[in-house]
């Protein structure tokens, strides 16, 4: 039997999903007089925060995607950016 080896997520993946989790444990916290009580499964709740980061992430990507430069063969160097700014007769 091969063991099963698991990639580590990304740092930027696991910053989000810390954040996520974070949050979903403040929501999920009841405080009382004497004691505190998480109403939802800590483990849970690890899963879904490194779900919902992942997806963010791969959405980000796509939409940071399709916001970039279309013009990439521009070349500077023929362009005179002196006359950019000069009064129009």
């Amino acid at each position: 039997m091969t063991p099963q080896t698991k990639e580590p997520a990304a740092a930027s993946s696991t910053d989000l999903a810390a954040k996520i989790y974070t949050d979903l444990v403040c929501r999920n916290v009841v405080v009382t007089e004497g004691a505190a009580q998480i109403k939802a499964n800590p483990e849970n709740l690890a899963k879904i925060s490194f779900k919902l980061a992942e997806a963010f992430l791969r959405v980000e990507v796509e939409v940071k995607g399709s916001n970039a430069p279309k013009n990439q063969s521009f070349d500077m160097q023929g362009v005179d950016l002196s006359t950019w700014n000069a009064a129009k007769p």
